[in-house]
């Protein structure tokens, strides 16, 4: 599984949204400026956050965004679900559709994988992706 432009925008939507809306609405043109990307297809990511009641949208000129739910309660799983559908690393595990389901080891692999990453996508909430984003990284980290 990879996650689409669509998913990796919807979690930094959310996240330039958390960080901003102290100051009130946050403007989808603000977002698109400091995220480098269009108006147009931010709010292609924006509609099924709103129709999921992630973000609520307030119309006019002091119109703008506002998380809809506290970021401690929503998760990575959440968002990349809303934006890219199941999650599973194989075919076989989000549809079922496989005659050999039952007695393949490979199934079974996929299926443990799968719960996995789901697990911990369910892990990582909002509040923590800001958190993670706004710490200053620590003297004693380099990279190389």
């Amino acid at each position: 599984m990879t996650i689409s432009t669509k998913g990796r925008y919807g979690l930094r939507v959310l996240m330039d949204i958390a960080i901003h809306q102290k100051d009130g609405v946050v403007k989808l043109k603000e977002i698109a400026a400091r995220q480098r990307v269009s108006v147009k297809y931010l709010w292609q990511v924006v509609n099924p956050l709103k129709a999921a009641g992630l973000v609520r949208v307030t119309r006019g000129a002091h119109g703008g965004f506002v998380l809809g739910k506290l970021p401690e309660a929503i998760t990575v799983f959440e968002i990349v679900s809303i934006l890219e559908g199941p999650v599973a690393l194989a075919d076989c595990v989000e549809t079922g559709d496989c005659d050999r389901a039952g007695d393949c080891a490979a199934n079974l692999i996929w299926r443990r994988l799968t719960a996995t990453l789901v697990q911990a996508m369910q892990a990582i909430t909002l509040a923590e992706a800001v958190r993670m984003h706004c710490q200053p990284p620590r003297a004693d980290t380099y990279s190389i």
